[in-house]
């Protein structure tokens, strides 16, 4: 915490004077889990208010237009048009209504419903109808017109992870994750999951243009298993002194204390990021261990966290529409007490099965279907790796190493620390890791 207060202090000084506060990677190996996670908030809430200051932004006088970060309430209802979810015109982090255009405003789960000072009917799912600026009406529920804004939930919707009858690579199991409005399921991302070893293989989902802008100060819900760790206390496997019994079992107490320290410990790293949802009720969907895998803390916070930002940025300034894969491959080792390596599980079932391993590789494959275009971003997830291991780890020719059309993705490469990082073109990615669906690629994305 008192990490936590000194970073704060920081962005208070810098926003006085006016100066660019510290990127969440420069305290990679300063702040705990949470405290980066709470850092990185404020330094994304500062990022977005400081893009706002410098954009020109009116009400619309014919229809209606809606801030990401200025009109929608919380708890935040699920919001629904033309059969999906409502997104900003573009990169601009704008909602543009024609007039009578409508929304569909629901607030799924047991005993939930919609809140509004104008409220004249309890319901779950309403019509919301754009009058003109940030004002809605709603026949039946709502009296005359109200602001947008004032339309929350009384309290956060329930999304649902959902096994379905698909499957994904190696005859392995697709869930789906998203939220049920009216009967009609909304998937948000799907996840591709072993069900044996209790192994993420890779999640997708589509990132676009409309994603460049993400709500802000969204708190963070608890991670959650869903139905698909039966009798796996999950949570319990990442809590600190668990991780210091499960070393010790594998490699030895003396090395167990050598690996787990302050700063290096294993983290619950999302794999598609909190933020590469718009809405907070995306954002909280996001929160289920079928979206992450074990990471080193260090390299959760920083290049795995710098490809997050830059890519979403990238993605927005260049008009990219893409599908994101982003998975774990492989299982990272550590010498044991013998001088031998050991690979890492967080779990063992009471037959002796490894479960739970934690990933030697974690990827980001990013795929523009209209162009053909796909790229893939490999991280090592293991910063006791030698320099001379490291790169007899990268299996393919670096990329985005000295590439000035990688110029804006601006991460550490070379750090082993938090996360020695490559990229390589989709076949040469596919060559060793075999997730992946089949699709034609005949560039980089860059």
């Amino acid at each position: 915490m008192a990490r936590l207060l000194v970073a704060l202090v920081v962005i208070l000084v810098a926003v006085v004077q006016s100066k660019e506060i510290p990127d969440p990677g420069d305290l990679a190996l300063v702040l705990s889990e949470n405290e980066f996670e709470d850092y990185l908030n404020l330094w994304l809430e500062h990022k977005s208010e400081f893009n706002q200051l410098s954009t020109t932004f009116s009400k619309s006088e014919s229809g209606c237009t809606l801030g990401v970060n200025e009109d929608f309430g919380q708890p935040q209802p699920v919001y629904i048009n033309n059969n999906t979810y409502l997104t900003p015109t573009g990169a601009t982090g704008k909602v543009n209504l024609y007039p009578g255009e409508q929304v569909t405003i629901a607030c799924p789960g047991p005993k939930r419903f919609i809140l509004h000072p104008n409220i004249t009917a309890s319901v779950a799912t309403a019509i919301a109808v754009c009058v003109n600026s940030d004002l809605v009406s709603g026949a039946g529920w709502l009296n005359g017109s109200g602001a947008f804004s004032g339309l929350t939930c009384s309290s956060h919707p329930t999304h649902d992870a959902r096994a379905t009858n698909e499957t994904c690579y190696n005859n392995n199991l697709v869930i789906r994750v998203g939220f049920t409005v009216e009967g009609v399921f909304y998937p948000l991302y799907s996840s591709c999951f072993d069900e044996r070893r209790l192994e993420v293989l890779y999640v997708w989902y589509e990132q676009n243009p409309q994603n460049a802008v993400h709500q802000t100060g969204i708190n963070r819900p608890s991670f959650a298993a869903g139905t698909f760790y039966p009798g796996v206390p999950v949570n319990d496997m990442y809590k600190k002194e668990q991780q210091k019994a499960t070393l010790t079992n594998l490699v030895g107490s003396h090395l167990a204390d050598k690996y787990l320290t302050t700063r290096q410990y294993l983290a619950r790293g999302h794999l598609a990021a909190k933020t590469d949802f718009i809405y907070a009720s995306g954002q909280r969907a996001s929160f289920y261990f079928i979206n992450a895998a074990p990471q080193w803390q260090p390299f959760n916070a920083g290049n795995w966290n710098s490809l997050e930002q830059k890519l979403r940025a990238r993605i927005g300034n260049a008009g990219y529409n893409t599908v994101v894969y982003t998975g774990t491959f492989g299982v990272t080792q550590l010498r044991d007490e013998n001088d031998r390596f050991v690979d890492i599980y967080l779990y063992t079932d009471e037959n002796n099965n490894p479960q739970i391993p934690v990933p030697l590789y974690f990827y980001k494959v990013v795929y523009d279907a209209d162009r053909h275009l796909g790229t893939a971003f490999v991280s090592i997830n293991n910063p006791y790796y030698s320099e001379s291991e490291v790169r007899a780890l990268t299996f393919c020719t670096d990329r985005c190493r000295n590439n000035s059309a990688f110029s804006w993705l601006n991460w550490q490469p070379d750090r082993i620390d938090i996360g020695y990082s490559f990229c390589c073109t989709i076949d040469d990615f596919r060559r060793i890791v075999p997730h992946l669906p089949p699709f034609t690629v005949t560039d980089l994305l860059s």
